[in-house]
């Protein structure tokens, strides 16, 4: 299926080709797998980058000389959840489900956390209801700050993406990461994979800025070990306002 380029094509294909229970799963895989590699070209277009020559394992391209992993991502719920607890606030969805059990909002018993959170956030926004308005633009206040925070000072999330990373794809090695938030909908992010003209100027931005020292060096701990590596973090935004 990702040889196929063409989205209408795509659909005709799993419309014809697979269960309904699979189409999901298919779509998925190919709007990233198409999403990565033109993210990776508008890397890969800019005057300061050099693509790696082949299939270079743990390596996109050279920086100035300093070789990168590109890693694509979002604001992490877990980095979000810790955030909030070192500021002494409760978790968003303790509020949400609070709000909803005052207002009489349904809460789906069948979703995992992170789906009911989306599911709660949406209905409160939508209620007339000027608590509910609080709760939301609370929680979104405090997301948007911490986008700020990120932004001006990347190397504590820089750490927390490298001490969380799964058993089977740790690394040390050196990564680039692109992080990319639609701070008008938080939950759906994933689009901006898909906004080309708006990573060019951001990505393009940083490139245009990077100094004779690239990324930071980073020493984080995994399983009981300390390992180095140099690294960096962008940030893609498309909108700051509040809802």
């Amino acid at each position: 299926m990702k040889k196929i380029k063409n989205f209408d094509r795509l659909n005709e294909a799993i419309e014809h080709n697979l269960y309904t229970s699979m189409r999901g799963y298919v779509l998925c895989s190919w709007y990233n797998h198409w999403t990565s590699i033109m993210i990776e070209d508008v890397f890969k277009d800019h005057p300061n980058v050099l693509p790696a020559v082949g299939l270079v394992k743990k390596i996109d391209f050279f920086i100035r000389d300093v070789p990168f992993d590109l890693k694509v991502t979002y604001l992490p719920e877990g980095f979000l959840a810790q955030d909030r607890q070192q500021s002494g606030l409760r978790p968003e969805l303790t509020l949400l489900k609070r709000a909803a059990r005052q207002f009489n909002i349904p809460m789906p018993s069948d979703l995992s956390s992170s789906a009911l959170l989306q599911d709660l956030w949406t209905k409160i926004s939508d209620h007339p209801d000027p608590d509910c308005q609080v709760v939301v633009h609370e929680a979104h206040e405090f997301r948007n700050q911490l986008v700020a925070r990120v932004r001006d000072d990347p190397a504590e999330l820089i750490k927390w993406l490298y001490e969380e990373q799964g058993v089977r794809r740790f690394d040390a090695s050196n990564r680039l990461f692109l992080v990319l938030i639609d701070q008008r909908n938080y939950f759906e992010s994933w689009k901006l994979k898909r906004a080309r003209p708006l990573l060019e100027t951001q990505v393009g931005n940083y490139l245009d800025g990077i100094g004779d020292r690239v990324g930071h060096q980073i020493d984080f701990d995994w399983e009981g070990e300390t390992y180095s590596a140099v690294s960096d973090l962008i940030v893609v935004t498309n909108a700051e306002a509040a809802p």
